[in-house]
């Protein structure tokens, strides 16, 4: 919950980027990168506030969401180790630019102003520039900041791509599914003797697809994509109670009944039965 002075600051905060306030600040440096994705995940991962802490981790301990709409998104995140910043993410859809500010806490006043830029239809790339409320004390302090941030948008940038590639990957899945026609009612998932109890085994059923386990003496089933935005959950640990986490939003699933315990997003739905006949295992609609 907000003190009244963290509301009394995001209170006077602007949801439109002031592209003249650059004129004010101390430009560090950037960083630039091509990205084996499309313009769409790129700025649908800006407005996507809540895998900071999932994707991000070593960055980011907690988010909680202050306010949110086309302009970007404003929030309060922990920071690993300790601290608090109020931060946000202000964007310039037209211009697929966006600026993020640290509002409170450690590194206050700092601005990282990004321009994604098109290369091809499946590539693009970010200019990411650093901005200070003033200059460091020195040359040596401002290759440290500048060498800092640079290996803190690397790493960002990784795991980022891997979140995006692997969107795009589950988007393209579900729109080839959707053409399949067929509805058998038992699928083959393959002989017992060959199906490692430690790994998943992904089974598709006409239009779905599932992971097949064992867990806790039998083998169960459950969907592989989160319904929010088609996280991979076919890998996710399943813990003692029977719960699935999307490891990009930690959204949670009972494995059972296919519920979102979040009350977030809509329902896994109802797996279909696995059953054993002569050695084989397989799954019944």
């Amino acid at each position: 919950m907000l003190t009244q002075a963290e509301h009394d600051l995001c209170a006077v905060r602007s949801n439109q980027i002031d592209y003249s306030r650059i004129l004010s600040l101390h430009y560090l440096g950037n960083y630039t990168r091509e990205l084996p994705v499309n313009m769409t995940r790129m700025m649908e991962n800006a407005y996507d506030w809540e895998h900071l802490p999932f994707i991000h981790e070593s960055s980011f301990s907690s988010i909680s969401l202050i306010a949110s709409g086309k302009w970007g998104w404003r929030a309060r995140i922990g920071i690993p180790g300790g601290g608090i910043q109020l931060l946000d993410l202000i964007i310039d859809l037209s211009e697929n630019y966006w600026v993020s500010t640290v509002i409170s806490g450690p590194g206050e006043g700092t601005e990282i102003h990004t321009k994604a830029t098109n290369v091809s239809n499946e590539t693009i790339e970010v200019d990411v520039r650093f901005y200070l409320p003033e200059a460091p004390a020195d040359q040596s302090a401002q290759e440290f900041v500048l060498k800092y941030l640079q290996d803190q948008y690397r790493r960002l940038y990784d795991e980022d791509q891997d979140l995006m590639s692997g969107r795009q990957e589950a988007l393209d899945t579900k729109a080839k599914l959707q053409k399949i026609t067929d509805k058998p009612e038992i699928q083959l998932v393959g002989n017992l003797a060959a199906l490692s109890k430690d790994a998943s085994h992904i089974t598709r059923l006409g239009k779905q697809r599932y992971a097949v386990r064992f867990h806790q003496g039998a083998w169960i089933a459950h969907g592989t994509t989160c319904p929010h935005m088609l996280g991979p959950l076919q890998d996710s640990v399943i813990d003692a109670s029977g719960t699935v986490t999307c490891p990009w939003h930690g959204y949670r699933f009972d494995i059972e009944s296919g519920d979102n315990l979040d009350g977030k997003c809509a329902s896994l739905g109802l797996a279909p039965t696995v059953f054993e006949d002569d050695g084989q295992l397989f799954l019944k609609a």
